[in-house]
């Protein structure tokens, strides 16, 4: 019995020794063809990587050409998700595969100018000619007059709008009203077209002894503009000054003839002779972090008090000064190429308080910011200098606000303008009519302007209405788009403004 017991254990020795020699065998075969010729064009190595080693590496074929996907196994046990995910998967490759302009810039890719599979080479002139004659299959655009901001023009019974939809000048009758039931008012005269250099208009000024209209665009064309009131159509300015890019408020201080325009992206309120033209530079620069501006968008100057009043947003980043002058002149904004990076901050929005010849990085003399102002996206502002009150233009509040010239810090408003009954809907811009005592309101959100008794508060009646569209009509809020997304699970695309 201890023979056939110790035959059976070396037996049983002698087979796992020949199992171990198999194996062994086996993985030096396996390491060898790693180490060797290239298989498929791919070359195999072994690499070690800690106790483990890197046997071989094989690339997956390219997303949607075999009509595989790999999802998780949550996924994969939903047969009705799993269905939807193969179909749109087949239908994706279909499409890479079918379209002759894809098959075009693949070859393209593929070809040998230059390209790598990190850089694709720019398609050639054939392929870009052809998307160039693509039609689109639907088009979602604002065809109304948005009316951006104003300005009352008093002596002459007219009032005027920087209009950002259709890049134009709009000229109405001080008291147009549209009926009810009218459409939409049409314009006594309008600025618009390729000659007039009239992009995404944002701030309007109108010259009280000539009636010259002085215009400024956003984020697309740095140049203020500067019309004959009488001009119309699609007319050359009289004059052109280069600007700073992303103005958005414009003001005059006729005492010293000089335009005051707020800069935005630079957080900075530049100052030019009024009369300045091409490529004078600016007479004077407030900019830096001791001024607390943020994202700056309205200016008012107060003429009896001889102060200005700043919106801000309050996005904010500091720069660092150096280099050498922007565009030759060493009173330009400190551009966003000095960013420090990491003082990027949401502040809350606020006004800012200086005398109208600061300069510098100077402290405001007052700031009004704080939960209790309802200070919300502050886009316009304009002074009343015998009420000693401001008024705010609230674009996503809805909202005029109203405060007193020496307001500071966390203060309520004295009034406030706001509800169904007032119209008012994304305010980008408020103006006051000091000879008549009356406050306009420019309504983004809209197509209307409305006008009010200028001691109007809560849900008041606008005493006239003027209306580039249908009251009824629901405006889109297209305002100079940057990006869009789709949404695939509601159907939606996404657009920032």
């Amino acid at each position: 019995m201890a023979h056939v017991v110790r035959a059976w254990r070396a037996s049983r020795m002698i087979r796992f020794l020949v199992l171990i020699a198999v194996l062994g065998t086996t993985a030096q075969v396996i390491l060898s063809r790693g180490a060797g010729p290239a298989q498929d064009g791919i070359s195999r190595k072994t690499k070690i990587i800690g106790s483990e080693r890197l046997v071989s590496v094989e690339p997956l074929a390219e997303a949607g050409t075999d009509g595989q996907i790999c999802v998780p196994e949550s996924v994969a046990n939903n047969p009705a998700l799993m269905a939807s995910l193969q179909q749109e998967n087949l239908l994706s490759a279909q499409r890479q595969t079918a379209s002759p302009l894809m098959a075009a810039v693949r070859q393209q890719q593929s070809g040998s100018g230059g390209a790598t599979a990190s850089t694709p080479a720019r398609p050639s002139d054939a392929v870009r000619q052809e998307v160039a004659k693509r039609r689109p299959a639907s088009t979602v655009r604002d065809p109304r007059n948005a009316f951006a901001s104003l300005v009352v023009d008093a002596a002459r019974n007219e009032v005027i709008f920087a209009e950002e939809n259709n890049f134009s000048v709009l000229v109405y009758d001080r008291m147009e009203n549209t009926p009810p039931r009218a459409a939409l008012s049409e314009p006594k005269r309008r600025i618009q077209g390729e000659n007039t250099y009239l992009e995404y208009a944002c701030g309007v000024y109108v010259d009280p002894p000539t009636g010259d209209v002085y215009v400024i665009n956003n984020d697309t064309l740095n140049w203020m503009t500067v019309w004959d009131r009488n001009a119309k159509g699609n007319v050359k300015p009289t004059r052109k000054l280069h600007t700073p890019m992303a103005t958005f408020g414009l003001v005059a201080d006729e005492e010293n003839q000089e335009l005051l325009l707020t800069v935005q992206d630079d957080h900075a309120v530049v100052t030019f002779k009024k009369n300045a033209k091409d490529l004078e530079g600016p007479v004077r620069l407030l900019q830096g972090p001791k001024t607390r501006m943020a994202d700056p968008h309205g200016i008012a100057v107060d003429p009896k008090t001889g102060l200005i009043y700043v919106t801000n947003w309050g996005t904010v980043n500091e720069r660092e000064p150096g280099g050498p002058p922007r565009f030759g002149h060493a009173l330009w904004p400190i551009g966003r190429n000095n960013n420090i990076p990491g003082t990027g901050r949401f502040e809350p929005p606020s006004i800012t308080v200086y005398r109208k010849d600061a300069s510098g990085d100077t402290a405001p003399l007052r700031v009004i910011q704080g939960p209790r102002t309802g200070l919300d996206w502050p886009t316009s502002i304009a002074v009343h200098p015998d009420r000693g009150e401001i008024f705010v233009a609230n674009d996503t509040a809805d909202t005029v606000t109203v405060y007193r010239t020496t307001d500071n810090g966390n203060v309520a408003p004295i009034r406030v303008l706001k509800g169904p009954g007032s119209m008012i809907k994304n305010p980008t811009g408020v103006a006051l009519d000091l000879v008549n005592n009356e406050l306009w309101v420019a309504n983004f959100g809209s197509h209307s302007a409305t006008v009010f008794p200028v001691d109007a508060a809560g849900d008041p009646t606008p005493k006239r209405v003027i209306r580039s569209g249908r009251s009824d009509e629901g405006a889109p809020m297209l305002g100079n788009p940057h990006t869009l997304a789709y949404d695939s699970k509601r159907d939606e695309i996404l657009v920032s403004n």
